[in-house]
């Protein structure tokens, strides 16, 4: 009775399970408008984040704040070691074989040991999705800095300063442009907080160091992202009938991916095609406009907000704008910084990635989603001492 009583009072996680509604009627419904449509419980159970983790985090309200702090905590802890794992198996495999670099012979990529997909195999993450999860570990960790930094040792601001900075490093190597783009924003965004903030609590050196520091990660950050998503041909410029590689990049090939789904959506924006047949959609469009390379590949269209009105149609793709809106307007009310920049963060990496179309993604935006959502407070009041102690 807790659990309903919580979950009714939460406008979040009901417009979360509004989605997953949403996705099982689809999914349902269509095989029986159209036989040629395909019925894939997969569809279904994959979704099923969207229905669970809204009931199964319900009782997170009841906590106290100790141990609120410690699911935190731990968060932080696991992706710190995991991406220890990472980076020894990486001087392992180098050490090993007397190489830097790994020839990929499936997909005829060499990789850094150290950089991309290459690293995030290690502990078995997709890169992208890995750099999101240390992002949310920074964004994390930097409210807890922020919070406390100015009450701690000298001793102990270095240790924390150098936490942060192994995280930014750990996104670098990853090398997700659009992950990178996100990090520079926020970078911006807390230099201007901060300085603003602590303007009466901080001298002058220090706010030159802060305004510093800002603008060689944003220089750094931002080189490397154009450098990884610009590194071949033209930013914009395509042609479909190129072969893999060549003139392909981050921008173009995602370009070419959300024509061909506006395409598809174009013919089926009503109702969508379904959860279980915009795979096979979208191939048949990528062979009637010759798009081979994405044929071959069977790429979704590398964007939620189209792969979500592909599958589901106008109410679907309005669904989740809901999502969206209700959750940054709750984090807003409840000045969560915390639960803002996952959102928004999240949000920006949807423009990029079918976020949702993989369990990778499903789970932990339904996992945190749901558990910033019912924290009885902000997520800064279990980072802040003083409050804790109170």
């Amino acid at each position: 009775m807790e659990v309903w009583s919580s979950f009714r009072s939460n406008k979040v996680t009901q417009a979360l399970v509004l989605l997953f509604v949403a996705y099982t009627l689809s999914t349902i419904l269509h095989p029986l408008i159209d036989s040629a449509k395909t019925f894939r419980f997969s569809a279904i159970e994959k979704k099923l984040s969207f229905l669970i983790f809204p009931f199964l985090l319900a009782n997170i309200r009841g906590y106290d704040k100790k141990q609120i702090q410690k699911i935190f905590c731990v968060y932080i802890v696991v992706i710190v070691s995991s991406t220890l794992i990472a980076l020894s198996a990486g001087l392992y495999n180098t050490i090993n074989s007397g190489s830097l670099h790994f020839y990929d012979s499936g997909n005829q990529v060499v990789y850094n040991n150290f950089m991309y997909h290459r690293l995030s195999s290690y502990v078995g993450v997709h890169a992208v999705y890995y750099a999101e999860y240390v992002l949310l570990a920074f964004i994390m960790w930097v409210s807890f800095c922020y919070n406390n930094f100015l009450n701690w040792s000298i001793k102990r601001r270095v240790l924390a300063t150098h936490l942060g900075l192994y995280f930014i490093g750990i996104m670098f190597l990853l090398e997700s442009a659009a992950i990178l783009i996100i990090l520079l924003a926020i970078i911006i965004m807390f230099t201007i907080y901060y300085l603003y903030k602590a303007k009466d609590r901080i001298s002058i050196p220090m706010k030159l160091a802060v305004v510093v520091a800002g603008v060689f990660f944003v220089m750094i950050l931002a080189d490397r992202a154009v450098d990884k998503i610009g590194s071949k041909a033209e930013f914009f410029t395509y042609d479909l009938s190129q072969p893999g590689g060549g003139e392909w990049n981050g921008i173009n090939l995602r370009l070419a991916k959300w024509n061909v789904a506006a395409l598809a959506i174009k013919d089926n924006w009503l109702v969508g095609v379904g959860p279980g047949n915009t795979t096979p959609t979208l191939d048949g469009y990528y062979e009637k406009v010759g798009f081979s390379y994405a044929l071959q590949q069977h790429y979704n269209p590398h964007n939620q907000f189209l792969q979500t009105f592909l599958a589901l149609g106008v109410v679907g793709v309005l669904i989740l704008i809901i999502v969206f809106f209700v959750s940054i307007r709750y984090s807003l009310n409840k000045k969560d910084s915390v639960m803002f920049l996952f959102i928004i963060s999240y949000l920006l990496f949807s423009m990029s990635e079918s976020t949702l179309a993989v369990n990778k993604g499903i789970v932990f935006f339904s996992v945190f989603l749901s558990f910033f959502s019912y924290l009885p407070y902000k997520s800064s009041d279990y980072f802040n001492a003083s409050k804790y102690n109170s």
